[in-house]
């Protein structure tokens, strides 16, 4: 009998072709990616995939395993999901993979108006990056993922419902803080303080940057945070310039101890994304909560938070 996961790895190479990303997207090791492949061939005997260097390519039977293979998910995630609304009973439980701004900032302003709805629900929420969801998700461990980072999965839904903002924040007794705008070419002047390499929101920023004339090695990045709060912190600690969400400031902004500033071509905008698996969902709390995601109002709106400086934008939900 072949396992499940097996032909999930071998799905996930499939689709990259490549040992290496699948690894990465899978989040295991390549030597551990290379080992699930090798034993679905050995016992099904035949030849998968056609190694030259670091890349792959189908064999005629992989070819013909791998439109099966998306046939089994596609069943799968269509009975998951047509069972959902039958699980809203004593214990029931709803699993949201989220990444971190969504799960810290968002999530929180939506989930009341679930559980007035289903007071018996228990909700899980667990928080990463957009791939850690995603492979949460593919992995059945959650029931729906919340994105922050473009996907291009063709196992999967993936539905933009709503365009966040970037901003760049200071302390608000900065040189800076009553400039009307700031251009990309003056933030080398200045310590940065930016997301983890690698993760999403930096790469927003760099690319923005780069568009804008400003190569990441010009930066003076000498401290990187791991988290948004720890951002704001720094700034407010007066230990640079930082880019957050613009839903995180909003209790920074009141209390005064930052000060956005607007952007040369700005504002930054990243999409944020609903991630499901195939089937239909014909009701229960997934069902709300999709609802409650695509009637969203999140128009950022310019509020002054300075006499003279500068104009923050705050979402209304």
């Amino acid at each position: 009998m072949i396992e499940n996961f097996k032909l999930h790895v071998f799905r996930v190479v499939a689709d990259t072709l490549s040992f290496s990303k699948a690894a990465e997207e899978l989040q295991l090791t390549q030597p551990a990616v290379t080992s699930q492949v090798r034993t679905l061939e050995e016992g099904l005997g035949i030849a998968l995939f056609d190694r030259v260097g670091r890349n792959a390519k189908l064999t005629p039977a992989g070819t013909t395993l791998l439109q099966y293979v998306r046939q089994i998910e596609t069943l799968t995630n269509e009975a998951i999901a047509a069972l959902a609304p039958f699980g809203v009973q004593e214990g029931a439980e709803l699993n949201i993979g989220a990444s971190h701004t969504i799960g810290v900032y968002l999530l929180p302003k939506l989930l009341p108006q679930i559980l007035r709805e289903w007071p018996k629900l228990r909700i899980h929420v667990m928080t990463g990056s957009s791939s850690e969801v995603l492979n949460a998700l593919v992995n059945h461990q959650t029931s729906i993922g919340l994105i922050e980072a473009p996907a291009h999965r063709p196992d999967l839904k993936i539905e933009r419902f709503f365009d966040d903002e970037l901003c760049l924040i200071l302390p608000p007794n900065h040189r800076w803080a009553k400039k009307p705008i700031l251009r990309a070419a003056e933030i080398v002047q200045e310590p940065v303080l930016l997301r983890e390499a690698g993760s999403g929101m930096r790469r927003f920023v760099e690319e923005y940057l780069e568009k804008n004339g400003v190569l990441r090695q010009q930066l003076h990045t000498t401290v990187d945070m791991n988290s948004t709060e720890a951002i704001i912190s720094a700034v407010e600690a007066g230990l640079g310039i930082g880019f957050v969400p613009v839903m995180a400031v909003d209790k920074a902004l009141k209390m005064g101890s930052v000060r956005v500033i607007p952007l040369e071509n700005g504002p930054i905008r990243r999409e944020l994304s609903i991630a499901l698996l195939g089937g239909p969902i014909n009701g229960g709390p997934i069902k709300e909560l999709l609802d409650l995601l695509r009637s969203l109002s999140l128009v950022p709106k310019a509020k002054s938070k300075a006499k003279r400086s500068t104009s923050a934008k705050e979402m209304s939900l």
